[in-house]
């Protein structure tokens, strides 16, 4: 019985097996338990040009199959097998021309040993020429025979045909060769009887392998062409100009010399090209298109990001579509505030809008996809949001096949250096959630390919199938004038790219992942469910602080009551009187308060028809109530005329009401309220204290005080009409 869980050793080396890894050769020359015992061959490092002795040392069996799954092991000989020929091709490299030779030269050496076996021809070369015209006729028919096989198709059930592979294809190259004489048979058939299939084939991959010109004609272009490489975006077209202007001026001085030597072949525009390739391929892509589109289009591409599930990375950039849309207000944007129509600019005028979206890269699946008003500094909140969030009811109202389930708590976002990416807003947002932010510089699209790659998929796979294209230069967009051909509204727009996101995007094969960006979130979201954020949590980071004033009823917020004991304890046992409110476009069943800087409370609507509602139901709401009734209005504004004329005219039966004042009566009503006040003027006016019995006391006192009323009566008095007595009388 087998030990259970023992581990399987690959052996894939033998004894006297020689092998390759890298530039380390070596030989195995026994196996061990621990691993083969090789002899390493010296070898030098062609980095540091270090040389290193041969050695002799145990290699485990792991590490070789390791080598090979990285494909670092070849096999240079083995003991048991053939050696190979160095200077024979492998079967394996042949061109599909070579081998399409070798199988017509293989038919008439059938035809050959054929006539060999019917007593037709003899094995003699004189034979072969004799009967070289039999031999190439029956060799020709064979050959269309072999070509009809190839090419006729196989039939599946039900009569439909069968797609041919790729190598079928291959095979069924045609091929046709000249004849000289029966030499050619003879030496093919002989060759074919002692080295097989392989001796059929013929040199064919020399052929072209030679130079057009000598190693002094390439020295001298290369020197004019190393002189030209700093010319602004040289063409291809120039440096043929010019190398062949260097040529003819050359060869002018070589014919004016005493001696005068060869002149140099002339050069044309293939060669040239060859030429580039082979010197300065990149230094010449730079010069013509500059350094940041031939990085871009050249730079090399390895892995990039590597993540095993779903939201692991996320993606977030804006792109300015290449649309000129009309901004005008439908039956969309009825619920929506003035101020939000007002930042949108629904004026009619056809604009190009900018995008903001957000894409998982384990996915390939949109996350956010939504449009950013001018004047917004930062939409990485409201993008951020979008990722939260539920998106099916979106793909409902733009009457999509399929939903938009994506969504959920990124781990982490690659953002660019753009000036709406580098706010403390946007900072304060990504710390509250808890998300990692890996900046890219801007200007740098290829540090993000994932998010760039996607903007330009939709340009080509849904704006270009609308009027209004905007063009990148004038010398493309020619005579047209994309804001006179803009046909699409911006409601029409935003519908239109919600299907095509979810309908055509993330139903279509994506090649790096082998199937649909919606498959892959199902895959990934089976294996690993998406973390959700409660409500609390999405309040926090997303919600609009408010100011209100606690009432009997609790607090009221956009037309909503909301009430809880702790509102009410507050209101009747606390002089707190403004509350400080988080509300939650996403939930506006329950807000968050406080006061006095105190930690924050969950307060529920005081009626259960909003728990779990959204804004855009209390908008729904709002827009579906009825209006006001003119005709109920005008019958209010009647009656309230009405009761006051006839409330009027009893009191004037009645003697209720009063008569109007003249102005001197009114100064007298004034004077009357000011009378009483006690100023600083007045006390300095009224002179020292004096007391009651004062001026009985001394007669001259009295007739003093009264001259000293008399004077400040001058200064006090505003009317002089006015008689004192007569007011203390009414008084």
């Amino acid at each position: 019985m087998a030990t259970p869980f023992r581990k399987v050793v690959k052996v894939l080396l033998e004894k006297d097996c020689d092998f390759k890894i890298g530039v380390h050769e070596g030989r195995v020359l026994e196996l061990r338990p621990e691993g083969y015992l090789v002899f390493w061959e010296p070898w030098t490092n062609s980095d540091t040009g270090q040389c290193h002795e041969s050695t002799a040392s145990v290699i485990a069996y792991d590490a070789i199959v390791t080598e090979n799954n990285f494909g670092s092991l070849k096999i240079i000989r083995r003991p048991l097998a053939k050696p190979v020929d160095p200077e024979q091709v492998r079967r394996s490299a042949r061109l599909p021309i070579e081998i399409a030779r070798q199988r017509f030269r293989k038919q008439f050496v059938f035809a050959i040993q054929d006539m060999l076996d019917r007593g037709l021809l003899k094995p003699i070369r004189d034979d072969f020429c004799a009967n070289i015209i039999p031999i190439v006729a029956n060799g020709k028919q064979r050959y269309q025979e072999y070509l009809a096989a190839q090419s006729i198709r196989a039939s599946k059930r039900g009569g439909a045909k069968a797609q041919k592979t790729k190598r079928e294809i291959e095979r069924s190259v045609e091929f046709h060769h000249g004849f000289k004489n029966g030499q050619t048979m003879w030496k093919w058939y002989w060759q074919w009887q002692s080295d097989g299939d392989a001796g059929l084939f013929d040199k064919y991959r020399n052929c072209g392998n030679y130079k057009r010109h000598d190693d002094a004609t390439d020295a001298f272009i290369v020197r004019v062409l190393n002189t030209l490489w700093d010319q602004e975006r040289p063409s291809v077209k120039s440096l043929v100009e010019s190398v062949q202007a260097a040529l003819g001026a050359e060869n002018e001085r070589r014919n004016r010399l005493p001696v005068p030597t060869g002149k140099l072949k002339k050069v044309g525009y293939d060669y040239i090209l060859s030429v580039i390739k082979e010197n300065a391929p990149l230094d010449h892509k730079i010069r013509k298109h500059g350094w940041e589109k031939a990085y871009k289009d050249l730079h090399t591409l390895g892995t990039g990001i590597e993540t095993s599930r779903a939201l692991q990375c996320v993606q977030i950039d804006e792109y300015t579509v290449d649309l000129f849309v009309l901004m005008e207000s439908t039956d969309l944007f009825d619920h929506l505030p003035a101020s939000i129509k007002q930042i949108l600019q629904l004026d009619g005028e056809a604009r190009r809008v900018t995008l903001s979206a957000a894409i998982d890269v384990h996915t390939r699946c949109f996350l956010a996809l939504q449009i950013v008003p001018e004047g917004i500094e930062s939409p990485l909140r409201q993008t951020l949001e979008m990722i939260y969030t539920d998106k099916n009811p979106i793909a409902d109202a733009a009457n999509a096949k399929f939903g938009w389930p994506m969504g959920g708590a990124p781990e982490s976002t690659l953002l660019d250096r753009g000036a709406g990416y580098i706010t403390d807003d946007a900072y304060d947002v990504l710390a509250s959630l808890g998300i990692t932010n890996f900046g890219a510089p801007a200007g740098k699209p290829w540090l993000k390919p994932y998010i760039e790659r996607v903007f330009k998929t939709i340009h080509s796979d849904l704006l270009l199938r609308f009027s209004g294209r905007a063009f990148s230069n004038v010398v493309e967009r020619g005579e047209n004038d994309p804001a006179e051909r803009a046909s699409l509204t911006l409601e029409a727009f935003l519908i239109w790219l919600v299907r095509w996101t979810v309908d055509a995007y993330h139903t279509k094969k994506h090649s790096a992942l082998n199937m649909s960006p919606a498959q892959a979130w199902k895959i990934a979201t089976n294996e690993c469910e998406p973390r959700s954020l409660t409500s609390d949590e999405m309040r926090e980071a997303f919600g609009l602080r408010l100011r209100r004033k606690l009432s009997r009823g609790g607090l009221r917020v956009s037309h909503i009551d909301y009430q809880a004991d702790a509102l009410m304890e507050k209101f009747l046992g606390s002089n707190a009187e403004y509350f400080e409110i988080l509300r939650w476009n996403g939930d506006i069943g329950t807000i968050g308060v406080r006061c006095d800087d105190s930690d924050w409370t969950t307060v529920p609507a005081r009626d259960e028809m909003w728990i779990g509602k959204t804004d855009t139901d209390l908008r729904e709401w709002l827009r579906n109530r009825p209006e006001e009734d003119e005709d109920e209005v005008i019958a209010r504004r009647d009656f309230i005329n009405d009761a006051n004329k006839e409330s009027f005219r009893l009191k004037q039966l009645m003697g209720l009401i009063s008569l109007p004042k003249t102005p001197p009566e009114l100064a007298k009503d004034v004077e009357r309220f000011m009378r009483h006040a006690n100023t600083a003027e007045r006390r300095h006016a009224a002179g020292p204290y004096r007391g009651l019995l004062e001026d009985i006391d001394d007669g001259s006192k009295f007739h003093a005080a009264l001259q000293v009323l008399g004077t400040a009566s001058d200064h006090v008095d505003l009317d002089g009409d006015i008689n004192d007595l007569d007011e203390d009388s009414m008084e």
